[in-house]
């Protein structure tokens, strides 16, 4: 939406313009992605049999007999105390390796590439629902919406930030150390799978009333202090204080509806003006008094949809790379928005977007876990 002059006089020509921008380009990049995705975990069926072949035989007998029209890819697999356990899925395509244990690490991975892509998607649909609310309500001058939607996003972009850098870091020191093994990629995926149903499922309802969830969710300002440490064009505490204080009932809720302050001549009193709808007493009085709130809403923004393009890019790149490298993409049925359909030929343009042919890529073990630059050769 546009701001009227008054709107972009109080917020100064730069900081609106930029503002409009940011939101524009977070809302652009949800539209231009995906409106949907699935993402299937797939669950241990304990066995009662005591090794390999009456373990496949009681999963197929028990698969048969709860779907028998559906066609099934499982695996067989023991545990240290004796025990077996299977698992078994309507979606991973059918091949001659079905009941092989080196299955086990594909289903795991194919649990983190679908969940991978709905993390990423639910932070992208979040962050251009939220842009979308501030700027509009900076343009309607409802500084307390304003806040309240751009701290959240400040503190989405900060989450996003900071955990999308620790799945790189941790994917490349894993793709780095050359080709896996079925019990190492089964148990780097199983840790990824893990750790990303605590960022999706993870909260702090009951804490206090002694009932704590399975899930304890990170302290926001554990993040805001990690990006403010990596930030250098904005105050990044000073902005998150300032919009919490104007989203609590406290000295910044009320700046949001004040319009001036002045005292007379010989100091014996000061007066303050408020008024609901302060935007226009605001112009009268040639915007004496500066709107923090707003300029702090506004700013949010702009570090929000700088912060979060770089992460979301990172992030994707490297969900194509893990399903790249570890050949999970296109063998599972189920449509998700991180699936590429089937496997690309080698002469095939890179599914990553890289703009090279898939064989002189980089999903390779061995190979770097980061996105190349322009100059590496090809």
């Amino acid at each position: 939406m546009s701001f009227e002059e008054r709107v972009v006089r109080a917020l100064g020509r730069e900081r609106a313009s930029r503002a409009q921008a940011a939101a524009q380009q977070l809302m652009a990049l949800a539209d231009n992605d995906a409106e949907s995705t699935q993402a299937a975990a797939h669950i241990n069926v304990p066995l009662h049999s005591h090794n390999a072949n009456d373990a496949s035989a009681e999963l197929a007998h028990l698969l048969n007999a709860a779907a028998p029209d559906e066609t099934w890819t499982f695996v067989t697999a023991s545990h240290p105390d004796g025990t077996w356990s299977g698992k078994a899925s309507p979606f991973l395509q059918d091949t001659s390796r079905l009941g092989s244990r080196d299955w086990i690490a594909h289903f795991a991975l194919s649990d983190l590439h679908m969940r991978l892509a709905a993390w990423r998607l639910t932070h992208l649909w979040r962050a251009a629902e939220l842009a979308e609310q501030t700027v509009e309500s900076l343009g309607r001058w409802r500084l307390l919406v304003a806040a309240a939607c751009s701290r959240s996003l400040l503190e989405g972009a900060a989450a996003l930030t900071n955990e999308t850098a620790r799945l790189s870091d941790t994917w490349d020191a894993f793709k780095q150390a050359g080709p896996p093994t079925t019990d190492s990629l089964t148990r780097f995926s199983t840790e990824l799978n893990n750790h990303l149903a605590k960022l999706q499922y993870a909260s702090r309802v009951g804490q206090s009333s002694g009932r704590p969830p399975v899930l304890q969710s990170t302290n926001v300002m554990t993040y805001i202090n990690k990006l403010a440490k990596s930030t250098t064009t904005f105050d990044v505490i000073d902005l998150y204080e300032w919009l919490c204080d104007a989203v609590h009932p406290s000295f910044g809720s009320a700046t949001t509806y004040t319009v001036l302050r002045a005292s007379d001549r010989p100091k014996t009193h000061a007066i303050e003006q408020y008024a609901r709808h302060p935007l226009e007493p605001l112009a009268a009085s040639g915007y004496a008094l500066q709107p923090t709130v707003a300029h702090a809403a506004a700013d949010a923004l702009v570090l929000t949809a700088d912060a979060m393009q770089d992460s979301l890019s990172l992030l994707k790149w490297t969900m194509d790379d893990i399903g790249l490298t570890t050949e999970i993409q296109g063998i599972n049925r189920l449509s998700y928005a991180g699936d590429s359909g089937q496997p690309p030929q080698r002469s095939d343009p890179c599914p990553c977007g890289s703009g090279r042919k898939y064989k002189r890529c980089v999903h390779r073990w061995g190979r770097p876990g980061t996105p190349p630059s322009s100059d590496t050769p090809q």
